[in-house]
């Protein structure tokens, strides 16, 4: 399956799918119950406020891809369960691009902002590859990502992160740290000679 250069491709998948066979009498109303079955997000459906769907998913690295200069394929997937929560790679196969998969349930439970962090950290690893690739850190992510986003997104996406696995880490050390701007903007302070 190919795409267009630096285009964004979103699917769900599912770990466990089953396979049985039914009488063709029912084939109609078999397709029915499998198309209400499927979640929201694969039908390109919204249940709320919680779920996000594909276009908006996809626009919403398309317009961070297009502000971190990055011309690679990204493809979205949605798992039913990744350990990470977020997560990115090279795509299989041999085709060019990457692969940024989110666990269904991380990513229903954050905001546009929170979600524009996620994907905004894992095209920071897209970009490193892409310019340096010995040099893959998750702080050096973050810088890239707050190129395009604020700090403050991603902190609160640590914290649900975390909050999720169990685990707690250091910010600081992450994220750099926090730089109070004590100058409103658009003041120059000038020296007293």
């Amino acid at each position: 399956m190919s795409y267009k250069p630096g285009s964004v491709r979103v699917r769900a998948r599912r770990k466990h799918t089953r396979q049985f066979s039914s009488p063709p009498s029912h084939g109609i109303f078999f397709l029915i119950l499998l198309w209400l079955a499927l979640p929201a997000y694969v039908r390109g459906e919204t249940s709320g406020d919680q779920t996000i769907t594909s276009k908006r998913l996809a626009d919403m690295v398309r317009s961070l891809r297009m502000r971190l200069q990055i011309s690679d394929n990204i493809e979205i997937r949605i798992d039913d369960k990744n350990d990470k929560m977020v997560s990115s790679e090279p795509l299989a196969g041999g085709r060019e691009g990457y692969r940024i998969s989110f666990d269904q349930h991380f990513l229903d439970l954050l905001d546009d902002d929170e979600i524009q962090a996620a994907i905004a950290h894992e095209l920071g690893h897209v970009w490193i590859f892409s310019h340096h690739p010995y040099l893959q850190t998750e702080e050096l992510a973050n810088e890239v990502a707050m190129r395009v986003i604020p700090r403050d997104y991603l902190k609160k996406v640590y914290l649900k992160l975390w909050s999720q696995i169990g685990t707690a880490g250091n910010l600081e050390e992450l994220l750099g740290p926090e730089h109070r701007q004590e100058t409103p903007t658009g003041v120059a302070l000038l020296p007293i000679n």
